[in-house]
């Protein structure tokens, strides 16, 4: 009888052990930015979406509340445990604290995570997480961003419908090459990648016609926005999404048909 104690205990054990290892973050999977959209439980309505970014290789914590950029340490310890150091942030004052504030205070209290599916969770020393993110976007292959694409938001602002001449981009990512046109003029220019960023992308050299048009304002956004891109990833609704250095999305693009 006794022997048969231990054989269910070590089985026990064993089953245990199998769960807690199935059930494991592993670096790859932390790796990358996610939005946040619940704190404590409550699903989280903001203008600006706030994110948190995990490079668990250099050890650090980055991400938007909103309104402000956050940056800090990140170690992971032990299985599915994470702590992270003491934030910094930049020091915007927004019409709308509250959700950088919830946000703030859930950070500080985060010792563990898991996965539910494909949210992320984040715990403090309750059994209720404090956080949940959903993963922001997918980094696919440069050869996915050839062809064509429609503009359809600039630094999140949908562009106004029935417009006569919509802005496009034509990418070419065997010759480096962008061209199309900006709402108004045509525009042609060089594309960048830094090799050590896997979904670094950047327009240089962007040249463009000269002809006045009614409506100038969409067009200056598109050329302002282009000028700033440096990331790239593809969105959940199928959407290319370009992002300046700090991880905000300047322009939102759609397979053209």
């Amino acid at each position: 009888m006794k022997c048969l104690y231990v054989a269910v205990a070590a089985a026990v054990l064993s089953l245990a052990a199998c769960r807690s290892s199935k059930d494991a973050v592993s670096v790859n999977d932390l790796d990358g930015e996610w939005n946040v959209v619940e704190i404590q439980g409550q699903a989280v309505q903001a203008e600006s979406q706030p994110f948190i970014g995990f490079d668990a290789q250099d050890g650090r914590v980055y991400g938007y509340t909103g309104c402000n950029r956050l940056m800090g340490a990140l170690t992971l310890s032990k299985p599915n445990k994470i702590e992270l150091g003491q934030m910094a942030s930049t020091l915007m004052a927004c019409p709308d604290m509250e959700t950088e504030r919830l946000m703030l205070n859930a950070l500080a209290s985060v010792k563990s995570l898991r996965f539910s599916g494909e949210d992320l969770l984040l715990y403090g020393s309750g059994k209720e997480p404090v956080m949940r993110l959903q993963k922001r976007f997918e980094v696919v292959p440069v050869a996915d961003l050839n062809g064509d694409w429609t503009i359809v938001a600039v630094e999140g602002a949908a562009l106004p419908a029935g417009m006569e001449s919509v802005p496009a981009l034509n990418l070419n990512m065997t010759e480096n090459r962008v061209s199309g046109n900006s709402g108004c003029n045509r525009l042609a220019g060089e594309i960048r990648r830094d090799a050590t960023v896997d979904n670094s992308l950047s327009f240089v050299n962007v040249g463009s016609t000269r002809m006045a048009c009614p409506d100038m304002d969409t067009e200056n956004r598109v050329l302002s926005a282009l000028n700033s891109v440096r990331l790239y990833g593809m969105l959940d609704n199928g959407h290319l999404a370009f992002m300046d250095e700090g991880g905000t999305i300047v322009l939102e693009l759609q397979r053209s048909k």
